[in-house]
């Protein structure tokens, strides 16, 4: 009887403290209780950012094709690679056309001189009536000039759009490019109709270099490079959505000390057709099967000492947050997209979640850009209740090898018998 007793007594013993200790010490317990936290960091706010690198090429920022009919011009006067200034002689012109050129250049000024003035009306339009209602300006000009044997025929469009959202920044700084671009034309044939009508020749609409001169279907084409530079790379699909106009790069050259900064000019929408551009890029990456779209880089300083086609490491700076903190990935709570919780460490000592932003991660590490301030300590992912109170395994600073190196054995026997 006394057994029976003794063993039933211990049933319920054991019954008593094990449901006990689940109440207490289960995750899910919400019994207060403190916690011993085996892992923390104090965050402290950084500049962090994430960043693809690639391999670009130098190219030129302007390259213009000049036409002229072989039948007109009586010498090529340049050769390929040359280096001419604006205004230079490209090709000496025959007497007998020089009249019929001169006659396509006056149409051509016409034109120009029309374009010039519907620019100048949509811009003064957009600047008085940015809070009007039309989405678009748009203007038409031609002008026509010729003799009883010809007629020289020269089409003008003019269109510049406004957003919906009554940008009318940008349509106005779209329509000044334009008008900027029309100005530089109108120069050139200004200076090309300035010439002897008895010795006229074609001239050279910009500085720069010459890159290639061909004959096709009765015409002489005339490469040109301009002067100013910029840098391309090619990326694949899954980088073409991280890039963004205006992104900050960063540009590297073994030939060239220190960085040339730059930025995204603009990303092409379709992939990019064979050219001498991306043969020559393909020789620095590996070439894929996959297409690749041009993005082109901006540069914030020229490259006089290196060619075209030269081989530039680009970084590209495709997310960034400013006086921001990271975490170990591991740590974050209910993560969703860019929205979690952490464990924090209140003033009182008390574990609170707190919410937090997280626009990307780098390697292991989450970066958080909203939620935490410098010094807040940031707790493991353990699961903990929130509101309990928490104690930390005391900081150990351990010395520093140098450190023990700086102290001789003279001032260890000070300290040991100092009283």
């Amino acid at each position: 009887m006394n057994k029976w007793l003794t063993i039933g007594i211990s049933i319920v013993v054991a019954t008593f403290i094990g449901a006990n200790a689940i109440l207490i010490y289960s995750d899910k317990s919400q019994i207060s209780r403190t916690f011993y936290v085996s892992e923390y960091d104090r965050v402290n706010e950084n500049t962090y950012a994430e960043e693809l690198e690639k391999e670009s090429i130098v190219v030129p920022a302007n390259e213009l094709s000049v036409t002229i009919d072989v039948e007109a011009v009586n010498d090529i006067v340049v050769a390929e690679g040359d280096y001419v200034e604006e205004g230079t002689d490209l090709a000496t012109l025959k007497t007998d056309s020089a009249e019929e050129q001169r006659l396509l250049w006056e149409t051509e000024q016409q034109a120009y001189m029309q374009e010039q003035s519907e620019l100048l009306s949509i811009i003064s339009d957009l600047e008085s009536e940015r809070d009007g209602a039309d989405s678009s300006s748009s203007s038409d000009g031609q002008a026509t000039g010729g003799t009883a044997d010809e007629i020289v025929d020269v089409n003008v469009q003019v269109d510049v759009n406004v957003s919906q959202d009554g940008n009318f920044a940008q349509g106005i700084a779209e329509a000044k490019q334009k008008l900027a671009e029309v100005d530089r034309k109108l120069q050139i044939v200004d200076a090309q109709l300035a010439q002897d009508s008895g010795a006229l020749s074609l001239l050279s609409p910009l500085s720069g270099t010459v890159s290639s001169i061909e004959e096709r279907n009765g015409k002489y084409f005339i490469l040109l490079y301009g002067n100013e530079k910029s840098v391309i790379t090619y990326v694949k699909e899954s980088e073409w959505h991280d890039m963004e106009e205006g992104q900050n790069v960063k540009n590297y050259s073994t030939h060239r000390e220190g960085v040339v900064e730059g930025s995204i000019l603009v990303k092409t929408q379709v992939p990019a057709n064979a050219s001498k551009w991306l043969t020559a890029y393909e020789q620095f990456e590996r070439k894929t099967h996959e297409p690749v779209y041009e993005v082109r880089i901006q540069l914030a300083e020229q490259l006089e000492t290196l060619p075209f086609a030269a081989n530039l490491n680009s970084v590209i700076i495709t997310n960034q947050a400013e006086n921001a903190v990271q975490i170990k990935s591991q740590w974050l709570l209910n993560r969703s997209d860019t929205v979690a919780e952490v464990y924090t460490l209140s003033s009182e000592g008390r574990i609170a979640r707190t919410p937090v932003t997280v626009p990307f991660d780098l390697k292991q590490y989450a970066i958080l850009s909203e939620g935490l301030s410098n010094g807040n300590v940031v707790l493991n992912a353990d699961q903990k209740t929130d509101g309990a109170e928490a104690f930390l395994p005391f900081p150990v600073d351990l010395p520093t090898w140098n450190s023990i190196k700086s102290i001789s054995w003279k001032d260890y026997v000070k300290y040991l018998t100092y009283k």
